[in-house]
């Protein structure tokens, strides 16, 4: 049975609010993680913790009773966890990572996670995604250890006042790529060139905090002398139903997950950004060892 602080945690703040949403919010996490981590715990109890047939969220008779035993063991649990630590004898060592939704590190996450379990077999690393602000917020306070997203997204946080008091390590560079759909009018065609694309709709992200200037790429658009007409959309569904019309274009780096849809086209282009790693300016051991890890790769 592998059961964490982190499940008992969600698990308790949903018992309390009987709505995975507020409990969410109080947590400062997205509801589908919520979710996912308390489908976890379920599973590896081996009973349904909560009644989700009706109008409103309810305690199972086995969900009142492991609320009960965990409201009883969860502070006494965290308080020999921290002597542990502070002593140096503790077994497992948590890590909390927050990767931003969209973006596909599976290949490098699985080697991290691998490479760096072999070398510290104490550490644990849970990999969480979810959106820029719900990470970011998190983050803020203190239930990730470590988030990664692409550093211009980081930047503009940073002067917007987001976060502070932080340490940025680049773990790899990805190129910028286009995005198209099969019923582009330029579908098909070979040696397509950014320039190609200049008479065609521009779709972009629209992210809160981030200046619409970086969203539209617009530095790399006068770069190649373009001024394409842009649109704004609220998610990346929406961007994939618009490619899907035919009549436009989209610019994101080339670790997308959206790239991997079948009717999806791109290339990349020249112009690279690095996704990076995030961590508070205090780093536990266990933190600095993960990091120095990473940086070793050199990806």
């Amino acid at each position: 049975m592998q059961i964490d602080s982190v499940q008992i945690e969600c698990f308790l703040a949903a018992a309390k609010h009987l709505n995975f949403s507020k409990a969410a919010e109080h947590l400062y996490i997205s509801q589908p993680v919520l979710s996912r981590r308390i489908a976890r715990l379920e599973k590896e109890l081996g009973t349904e913790l909560f009644d989700r047939g009706g109008r409103s969220l309810e305690l199972t008779a086995d969900g009142e009773k492991y609320r009960d035993f965990f409201e009883r063991t969860s502070s006494e649990f965290n308080d020999l966890v921290e002597i542990a630590d502070a002593s140096g004898a503790k077994a497992k060592r948590q890590i909390r990572v927050g990767v931003c939704e969209g973006i596909d590190l599976s290949k490098y996450l699985r080697i991290i996670l691998k490479g760096f379990k072999e070398i510290n077999p104490n550490a644990e690393i849970i990999f969480d995604s979810g959106p820029v602000e719900a990470l970011t917020e998190s983050f803020k306070h203190g239930y990730y250890d470590m988030i990664i997203l692409l550093r211009v997204t980081i930047e503009n946080y940073l002067k917007c006042g987001v976060v502070s008091k932080i340490k940025i390590f680049d773990l790899i560079h990805v190129n910028k790529c286009v995005i198209y759909s099969v019923n582009n009018p330029l579908y098909g065609r070979e040696g397509l060139h950014l320039e190609d694309f200049g008479g065609q709709t521009l779709y972009c992200l629209k992210k809160e905090h981030v200046p619409q200037k970086v969203l539209s790429n617009s530095e790399l658009f006068e770069k190649h002398n373009m001024s394409p007409e842009t649109k704004f959309l609220s998610s990346m569904d929406s961007i994939y139903m618009a490619l899907q019309m035919g009549t436009g274009f989209s610019v994101f780096d080339n670790h997308e997950r959206i790239l991997k849809s079948v009717d999806i086209e791109h290339f990349d282009i020249e112009e690279k950004q690095p996704i990076s790693m995030v961590t508070s300016e205090n780093m536990n051991r266990s933190l600095r060892e993960l990091v120095d890890y990473c940086m070793d790769m050199k990806f």
